[in-house]
């Protein structure tokens, strides 16, 4: 039987215990502290020297209405040989999110059916993503400027927004492109089925494509983000900010080996 391990930090911890799963416990969901928080403990290395499947514990955030990035969370945990299979607890709006990424969603037992032995003794249950509620300012109709690029089959018109996404705000275009015809501040997070067009400065986090579209992408006038996803593929702004696009108008796509490509957009 192996050994218990357990590392702690202010955004996370990571228990892995002689019963049969390790488990993450978040208590942060903003990607770039996660990466931080991962780099600081971790290094560049895998944690393991095999991929080791884990639990996500959403029990510290559920309270919290903090929204998850899933696909990018799955990409940060797969580069330290962690590969989430499910998540345990969270909230309505977080168990639908981890639903939309393909994870299966778990609660825990009873104590009284006899788990009680099992501190991660889990009952499966298959759920079916709903509409996820959107704290936002709020959606104007559809305008000229989202056709820039043509939308994704199966998408619907776009939600657009006027107003500047202060620090803080979280945005969610479900099934539709995102238009934002102001600034993205640092610390607002942006997210879309489809892909997303900026047309002001993005100092935030963008993450589009996030239910499994991989063609769409992220325009932005001023090209000064925190992070940026697509499809679960993402970069962090301390590899951005060395880009020769950064400050300028830019284009995020993926390219052929499913990479982040971004491209000064004249």
């Amino acid at each position: 039987m192996s050994k218990a391990i357990a590392f702690d930090h202010s955004a996370f911890s990571l228990q892995r215990t002689p019963v049969p799963i390790t488990r993450l416990i978040l208590r942060e969901t903003h990607l770039l502290k996660l990466t931080r928080a991962f780099k600081d403990i971790f290094g560049g290395q895998g944690i393991f020297a095999t991929p080791e499947p884990i639990l996500i514990d959403l029990s510290g955030i559920e309270n919290s209405g903090k929204w998850v990035d899933f696909p990018a969370l799955i990409s940060l945990l797969r580069n330290y040989q962690l590969e989430p299979i499910a998540v345990l607890g969270g909230n309505a709006k977080q168990r639908e999110q981890a639903a939309l990424a393909r994870l299966m969603v778990i609660e825990s037992q009873p104590a009284e059916t006899g788990a009680e032995n099992d501190p991660v003794a889990v009952t499966t249950e298959s759920k079916t993503a709903k509409e996820v509620a959107v704290e936002a300012p709020q959606a104007e109709p559809p305008s000229e400027a989202a056709a820039i690029a043509p939308q994704p089959t199966g998408l619907q018109p776009p939600m657009v927004i006027r107003q500047p996404v202060r620090s803080g705000a979280e945005l969610y275009a479900r099934q539709s492109d995102l238009v934002i015809m102001n600034v993205v501040s640092a610390g607002a997070r942006i997210v879309a089925d489809g892909s997303i067009y900026i047309h002001g400065a993005l100092k935030g986090t963008a993450a589009a494509g996030i239910s499994g579209m991989p063609n769409t992408r992220i325009f932005c006038e001023s090209f000064e983000p925190e992070i940026i996803a697509i499809n679960g593929i993402y970069l962090d702004g301390e590899q951005l900010s060395r880009h020769p696009a950064w400050g300028k108008r830019a284009l995020i796509e993926l390219d052929e080996q499913s990479q982040l490509d971004v491209r000064i957009f004249s």
